[in-house]
């Protein structure tokens, strides 16, 4: 495994749907963010968590700082509960 897998470093691979406007972001997990600027997090395919922001460059935002925490949870191998994360950085479903 190298550095930069070893300590979560992936590239945030950014896409967008010209129809309906939805923006994809795939990373450590896949995000969505729609219209009304509603964050979708997903594990694989599930959808685990649904989060507002105020505006588009806010949900980016979020979207960057939740890697970061993806990111800690991988070297530290715990989340910030203390439970068991997979190489991804999040407690396996």
């Amino acid at each position: 495994m190298t550095r930069l897998a070893e300590h979560g470093v992936v590239d945030l691979k950014w896409s967008e749907d010209e129809d309906d406007g939805m923006v994809m972001a795939e990373g450590l997990m896949d995000y969505e963010i729609d219209l009304n600027n509603e964050i979708a997090y997903f594990q694989d395919n599930k959808c685990v968590r649904v989060h507002e922001a105020v505006n588009f460059d806010h949900a980016v935002d979020m979207i960057l700082a939740h890697e970061a925490v993806l990111r800690g949870n991988i070297q530290r191998g715990v989340d910030h509960r203390n439970r068991k994360v997979n190489e991804r950085g999040w407690v396996p479903l």
